[in-house]
């Protein structure tokens, strides 16, 4: 290869020294936005001018063309590279992403295949011819490619500057500054690139674009050198500050405040444009310690009520910005606005505890308590409500008029109270009944309450009273009384609370007094008064799981009377009753209070006896049978007797449940009868 080292390619080789230069001297700032993009751009532009130094230095046509095709690397990629500065710069990081940044490169790829395959079309060259004036010069007749290319070149760059522009205005000082710089040094390559392109250059076929291009860098490298250009950084704050919600303060190693948003402005009560360097302390100096506290942690959280009115609740959250080594940028100060919040948990908070106290008593509700339980039970839910000194539930029985209290508390005791004809003395109780609503006093200077008890005297009258009506099914079954002896002592949403409470409380206290009536309906057979086979299946069932859960014997009786159809047929089945009853009454002085005896039907009857193995079972089985045959029924035919056959099994591990311990008796019971027996057992 022959050389002809001309000062042209002198200056193009000192243009890739400097470029490269430049390049090392930004990697010390890898930390800022946009750094490794204008580093990129500086080696672009080293290996262009690199590469159009040695074009310039050699000599023959063929060689010229191949190093002007290695410069067009550098040249296709650098303006593609000074706009992802831009972006970089601006932080805008949905441009940013893989998919765009491939995208940026696919037509500067495009040209560069376009060059190396320019021999074959002549789309980017499409004559040679060696300058007459300038020393070992080619100049180049270019073809629609290129200016295709230098149009793409162009509009990449004008859009790079837009983005600037844009920022520009909507900066505030110092970022201003930092535009000016990047906007200013993307001037030269325009220029350059234009002379050349339309033949306006000094020297002719000489281009001097990445010459241009480095002017480009020395600016930017000085700007960040001397002017700090990445030092306060304008964090998109466009997208990621002045729209915020949020309050947002960014502070630098020196705690100096470099950027504040609409919102912060609004929650410090001071405009940007005097907090915008100034110390964080100072600008905060009236917020009291909360500054040193900050200090003293890495990444504090801190709850600041605002001095507005009304006031307004504030978390503060400090976290520290790290470049990419981990080093310490600044701090982030971010002030949220939680009033909604505060006053939504506050007032959840007071749903769930009213869920809880609705829960409590849903469950006395459906667990068939009694009703002290269920009494007591409402008086604890209430307190956790309102301040209670005196409690009671007034149970009304509207066909009689009549108002009873069955508790009555005061001052942590708990005494019966008393009966009462509401319409001879009304009282309280009578106005919450009449009305069908709630009644508050809240001073009053009359007894409301009265001794319910005739024994029981007041110990302190109460100032503030409550009282309201239980419903259930639109009519009223009673009366919730809470009340104090402060005056004033109840707030509007604690009666509403307590009101919502006595919607269920009604249900319970329904529950609780027709207790006692379902159960005996439920479970009692009604001729014998002892249980039935729905008492049997529901008490039975809890006994054998008891049995097997303790490993403790379990037996049980099946009887009937012998041949009692024909009794029946033959004396009437009033005098068959009469023959059940005493029957009855018989087992009951022979049988424990803990055994479970059932009418299973007609004349069947069920013992089940806990605690007792097979030969104890048998021996209390013979006692029926001789008890039962020996006892004289008096009847409207005499006194008649009856006798009795018994089947009995115990419960075993082959025993499946009640039933089949059922059915196991039962068969016994059919052999006895088969075998003239009295009583037959079966070891189950």
């Amino acid at each position: 290869m022959n050389w002809d080292y001309t000062p042209y390619a002198a200056v193009f080789h000192i243009t890739a020294f400097i470029s490269v230069g430049i390049a090392l001297l930004l990697s010390r700032r890898r930390n800022a936005p946009g750094t490794d993009a204008l580093i990129l751009l500086m080696i672009a532009v080293a290996e262009w001018s690199f590469a159009a130094g040695i074009e310039a230095a050699t000599v023959g046509l063929a060689q010229k063309i191949l190093w002007s095709k290695i410069e067009y690397l550098g040249a296709v990629t650098a303006p593609t590279l000074f706009m992802i500065f831009t972006l970089e710069f601006r932080q805008m990081t949905r441009f940013l992403t893989l998919r765009y940044r491939l995208l940026y490169f696919v037509i500067p790829l495009a040209a560069m295949i376009v060059t190396v395959t320019n021999d074959w079309h002549g789309l980017i060259w499409n004559s040679f011819t060696y300058s007459l004036t300038e020393q070992n010069t080619l100049i180049y007749g270019h073809g629609t490619g290129y200016y295709l290319l230098v149009a793409y070149d162009y509009v990449i760059v004008l859009l790079g500057m837009l983005v600037m522009l844009r920022a520009w205005f909507q900066s505030k000082q110092p970022y201003r500054r930092q535009i000016v710089i990047i906007l200013f040094s993307a001037i030269f390559p325009i220029i350059s690139g234009l002379a050349y392109t339309f033949g306006l250059d000094i020297f002719p076929g000489l281009d001097i674009t990445p010459i241009s291009f480095l002017i480009t860098g020395l600016l930017l490298a000085i700007g960040v050198i001397q002017f700090g250009l990445f030092d306060l950084t304008p964090m998109a704050r466009h997208y990621l500050i002045e729209n915020m919600d949020d309050g947002i303060l960014v502070l630098d190693t020196r705690d100096r405040i470099v950027d504040i948003n609409p919102m912060a402005e609004s929650i410090i009560a001071a405009s940007a444009g005097s907090v915008l360097g100034q110390p964080i302390s100072e600008v905060l100096a009236s917020w009291g310690s909360f500054l040193q506290r900050i200090k003293e942690t890495s990444q504090p959280q801190i709850e600041i009520l605002s001095r507005e009115n009304p006031a307004r609740y504030y978390d503060l959250h400090v976290k520290p910005l790290l470049g990419r080594n981990n080093e310490p940028q600044g701090r982030l100060f971010a002030f949220r606005d939680i009033t909604r919040y505060r006053l939504t948990e506050d007032q959840l908070s007071r749903q769930n505890e009213e869920l809880k106290i609705i829960e409590k008593i849903n469950l006395a509700i459906t667990a068939g308590l009694d009703m002290e339980k269920t009494i007591k039970t409402l008086h604890e839910q209430c307190s956790h409500v309102a301040p209670i000194d005196l409690f009671y539930v007034a149970l009304y029985d509207e066909e009689r008029s009549l108002v009873t209290v069955p508790l009555h508390y005061e001052r942590g005791h708990y005494q019966t109270g008393t009966l009462r004809d509401i319409n001879d003395r009304p009282g309280t109780i009578g106005n919450v009944i009449h009305t069908r609503q709630t009644l508050y006093l809240r001073d009053n200077i009359l007894p409301v309450t009265g001794p319910l008890n005739p024994n029981m005297a007041m110990e302190k009258r109460a100032k503030s009273y409550v009282g309201i009506p239980l419903m259930v099914r639109d009519k009223v079954v009673g009366v919730i009384s809470n009340q104090s002896y402060r005056p004033n002592a109840y707030r509007e949403n604690q009666i509403q609370m307590l009101e919502r409470i006595a919607v269920h409380a009604a249900i319970a206290i329904e529950n609780a007094r027709l207790y006692s009536e379902e159960q005996r309906l439920a479970i009692i057979d009604e001729l014998t008064g002892v249980y039935n086979y729905r008492g049997l299946k529901e008490l039975g069932t809890r006994e054998v799981e008891r049995a097997r859960r303790f490993n403790h014997p379990l037996s049980l009786l099946f009887f009937d009377i012998d041949d009692f159809r024909s009794f029946n047929n033959k004396y009437s089945h009033a005098t068959g009753n009469i023959i059940l009853q005493t029957l009855v009454e018989c087992c009951r002085t022979i049988l424990r209070s803990v055994d479970v005896f059932t009418r299973f039907g007609g004349d069947e009857f069920v013992a089940l006896l806990p605690e007792t193995d097979l030969s104890s079972a048998e021996a209390v089985a013979r006692r029926i049978v001789d008890e039962i045959a020996a006892a004289k029924i008096p009847t409207p035919f005499g006194d008649l007797s009856v006798t009795v056959s018994i089947g009995l099994t115990m419960l075993t591990s082959t025993t499946v449940d009640l039933a089949d311990l059922i059915d196991q008796a039962n068969r016994a019971e059919h052999q006895a009868k088969q075998g003239q027996k009295s009583v037959v057992a079966i070891a189950g």
